[in-house]
């Protein structure tokens, strides 16, 4: 004790001095409207900059864990023996397979708006046409996937959130590749429904629902959500089935927008059917 009183009477001194300088400045701020908006002025600047740094950094290091999420899953997706499917995060830079014939390029989004509580939600995007989104592309977060690009600005894009009932998705069952089409009910955020499934396909709690890839949006084996619960109907031959989604689109921040390079020649294949059904 006796020797922090000596420690303080050797900078009395100094110790006075700094609180006679904080004084004066708080008195010389205060006194001043002129010096005191431009005092808080630039203190809320410098504190908003930290602030946006630190929330960067803070975003940069989340979206590097999503990315390596996303590429783990990716590399377990099982493809055709002529397909190839590759992830870019560093977005833009185009893969396809030795024949050239098909491909899919990846690009980083933030979501900026998203409804869960709605009939139908919808999710906005800070990504548009300046980046190379176009409607129909698939939206997908590290879990799995999202949602479907409906509408593009210069900046942004709209997607029809996977919390839709206007929309579906063709879905399969990752053992067994039997397909049906999943729907959200429109109540829980969490769960859906997955339609079409035979009743004489085995099955059981915790298989996982991937995307099937009859559509030209999504590639085959994204998965999508796991089997909650489900029971045999009594007026048909097919399964009812409760499914828990995967991604949590209640704290949805960090997403990847698909883009299948070939859609548009796929679709105007398809286009031909209509022709050979008269």
């Amino acid at each position: 004790m006796d020797s922090l009183f000596r420690f303080l009477r050797r900078i009395h001194l100094l110790l006075i001095f700094i609180a006679l300088e904080v004084l004066s400045f708080f008195m010389l701020v205060n006194g001043d409207g002129r010096r005191s908006a431009v005092f808080h002025t630039s203190a809320n600047y410098i504190v908003g900059n930290i602030y946006d740094i630190t929330w960067k950094y803070v975003g940069y290091f989340n979206l590097r864990e999503e990315n390596t999420m996303l590429m783990q899953q990716l590399s377990n997706i099982k493809v055709n023996s002529n397909e190839f499917l590759a992830l870019d995060t560093a977005r833009f830079r185009d893969h396809s397979d030795s024949a050239g014939r098909i491909a899919y390029r990846i690009i980083t989004a933030s979501v900026i708006k998203n409804s869960t509580s709605r009939r139908n939600n919808f999710i906005t995007l800070d990504v548009g046409s300046d980046r190379g989104i176009k409607p129909d592309m698939g939206v997908m977060s590290a879990a799995g996937a999202v949602g479907v690009v409906v509408a593009v600005s210069q900046h942004y894009a709209l997607a029809i959130s996977l919390l839709n009932n206007k929309t579906g998705i063709s879905a399969k069952l990752k053992t067994t590749n039997f397909y049906g089409s999943m729907i959200w009910p429109g109540d829980d955020y969490r769960y859906a429904t997955l339609n079409e499934i035979p009743n004489h396909v085995p099955i059981k709690q915790g298989d996982t629902v991937v995307t099937s890839g009859y559509s030209a949006i999504f590639p085959p084996g994204i998965p999508i959500a796991t089997i909650e619960d489900f029971a045999r109907n009594s007026d048909d031959n097919f399964y009812s089935i409760k499914v828990k989604l995967l991604t949590d689109f209640k704290c949805l921040t960090n997403v990847f927008v698909i883009e299948n390079i070939n859609q548009q020649e796929r679709k105007e294949l398809e286009a031909e059917e209509s022709k050979f059904e008269q």
